[in-house]
């Protein structure tokens, strides 16, 4: 019934816990398929993937184009996306269900934490909650769940290097969002790669900047 999609680029150390928190949904019939869009991983990543029964699809690293192509492969009549770093909580399913049961012409999102307790990873998850409670703008780490026919209408991802989950939330608009229950849970480490301040003031600058109509800059694509 639910098609999981995963965009995923060196993800070994994270992957093999986000799949454990899906298995219930597996035994039970929940979840159809869960995809891996790997944007060229050199680590084990495909390996756990292939290894648990994924599908995986091969392509670039952007991650517009990875959802993109996910999205259009998958064969449930639910979509949820996930980040590979983003662990499901405690009564997700029961959650999951009531909003398919409940909201089909709504797209839901979880209560977002992150795994560290620190002032300001803390305080960048309350802006994202902020933005997503505010502006009708989760982010990709609060995850997304909603229907394929709710997919299809809006358009979908955009291919696009950065800011694709804005932009499908955009078409969604504030009537076709509502917050899930359940929390998801996401690993920090990534703030913590260039300073949690300096990810946090440049990620808003850039978000800023998506806004006001400048399109994200593409990544410096390596020889």
């Amino acid at each position: 019934m639910i098609s999981v999609v995963m965009p995923t680029l060196n993800a070994e150390d994270h992957l093999a816990r986000t799949l454990s928190a899906l298995v219930p949904g597996v035994v039970q019939g929940l979840i159809k398929e869960v995809i891996i869009v790997d944007g060229g991983s050199d680590d084990a990543t495909l390996e756990i993937a292939d290894s648990t029964g994924c599908r995986i699809i091969r392509t670039d690293h952007e991650r517009g184009l990875q959802l993109w192509q996910g999205c259009r492969a998958a064969r449930g009549d639910w979509l949820l996306i996930l980040h590979s770093d983003s662990q499901l909580g405690e009564g997700w399913m029961d959650q999951v269900q009531v909003h398919m049961k409940n909201f089909p012409l709504r797209a839901g999102y979880f209560h977002l934490r992150f795994d560290d307790p620190s002032i300001l990873v803390g305080l960048w998850a309350e802006m994202l909650a902020l933005r997503a409670r505010w502006l009708a703008m989760p982010s990709g780490d609060h995850g997304l769940l909603l229907s394929r026919a709710l997919y299809d209408t809006t358009g979908g991802y955009k291919d696009q290097v950065a800011f694709e989950d804005v932009a499908l939330s955009m078409a969604l608009g504030r009537a076709r969002l509502r917050p899930m229950g359940a929390s998801l849970t996401t690993n920090a480490d990534r703030f913590h790669a260039k300073g949690a301040l300096w990810r946090g003031i440049a990620k808003s600058f850039r978000f800023l900047a998506y806004m006001f109509g400048f399109p994200p800059k593409p990544p410096v694509k390596k020889a």
